[in-house]
């Protein structure tokens, strides 16, 4: 899966399942990771369900699909 540049800049709130707090992590962490611990509470976020994998997937082809829009522009 895709972990540009942009993978690294990119953020979304991930809901931790047993505390239903949110944590932000990179979308490069998300596409490249199965699960991180909750800050708040400690628990598992499992991220290898079915689901998740096929979000996983979709977020990787979607960030390779902008990955040359972003990579002209001036930093």
């Amino acid at each position: 899966m895709s972990t540009e540049e942009l993978g690294y800049i990119l953020k979304m709130p991930v809901p931790c399942p047993h505390c239903l707090q949110e944590s932000e992590q990179t979308v490069a962490f998300l596409i490249n990771n199965e699960n991180f611990g909750c800050l708040e509470c400690g628990g598992m976020v499992d991220l290898a369900s079915e689901e998740w994998v096929a979000f996983r997937q979709k977020l990787s082809e979607a960030l390779t699909a902008l990955q040359p829009y972003f990579d002209p522009l001036p930093q």
